[in-house]
């Protein structure tokens, strides 16, 4: 077999050990068309666009039917994992991007499961986890945010970083990018014990532990920083004028502001995916 049919086949085996999982040959029928459907970009998804089932199935296999869909997960999730592994072959602790992002799909109706108001948004709310080495990304865990008095989204995002395997840890240099409604010290302390670097935005308003009322916005670009309720590293900040507003950075790693930067908009960049992502929904 040559190296060009290697992804092909890794897909046909994934599809084949996917499609397994339930445990009628109709909910497998069923199931196909909507892998088909959803994974065409190139047409609106919406059920009764699918091909060989009728609407009324694939609603019945999605709302109705029981088939173990976190064992659907899982075989996901362990072929993004392998696809990580495979690209960096024979590299030398190659670097991996982590990005968490919370973002919401906004919806209507108010008797929708998990549905909630954040942040002025009625709909349903995701911490999503985004793994990106070279041209290989994609997101590799969720959860859904299910509002006041539960799990907050700083939360639920430790927990996705804890999903991380151990082959992952120990064949990468782990670098976790975020905005900064995850600069907590909680959040950069699991960060820090999971012996992973990060690059996480900080409000202007945080406070530092230099001499005197001294904020992230007062300490220079390319500067170190020593961050309030945060004892470890001396930090490197990053700041960036985007016209409306200025939005500022912290590196546990040494290097350059730009490079602060650089990295942030690294995770702009999966913003983007996500943004594309509930126009599609």
């Amino acid at each position: 077999m040559s190296k060009s049919q290697i992804p092909g086949e890794r897909v046909r085996i994934l599809a084949d050990e996917f499609l397994a999982i339930p445990t009628t040959s109709y909910q497998q029928r069923s199931l196909g068309a909507a892998l088909a459907l959803f994974l065409d970009t190139a047409t609106k998804t919406a059920l009764h666009r699918a091909e060989l089932v009728s609407k009324s199935a694939l609603s019945r296999l999605l709302n109705e039917y029981s088939w173990d869909t976190a064992q659907g997960w899982t075989v996901l999730q362990g072929a993004q994992w392998d696809a990580l592994l495979l690209a960096a072959r024979r590299k030398h602790r190659p670097l991996l991007r982590l990005s968490i992002d919370l973002t919401s799909i906004e919806k209507k109706g108010s008797v929708l499961p998990f549905v909630r108001v954040y942040n002025e948004v009625h709909g349903i709310h995701l911490v999503v986890l985004f793994a990106e080495y070279g041209a290989v990304k994609f997101p590799v865990g969720y959860r859904v945010y299910k509002g006041k008095g539960t799990a907050t989204p700083v939360t639920l995002a430790r927990e996705l970083l804890r999903t991380v395997p151990d082959s992952i840890k120990r064949r990468f240099r782990v670098r976790v990018l975020a905005d900064s409604g995850f600069e907590a010290a909680v959040f950069l302390d699991e960060v820090r014990q999971l012996g992973f670097e990060f690059v996480v935005g900080v409000r202007s308003t945080r406070r530092t532990l230099h001499p005197g009322e001294v904020t992230v916005a007062d300490c220079p670009h390319g500067g170190y920083v020593e961050l309030k309720n945060w004892p470890y590293d001396t930090l490197v900040l990053g700041r960036v004028d985007r016209g409306d507003r200025v939005f500022h950075a912290v590196s546990s790693e040494l290097m350059e502001g730009d490079e602060v930067i650089a990295e942030g908009k690294a995770r702009w960049n999966e913003e983007s995916f996500f943004k594309e992502l509930r126009t599609c929904t």
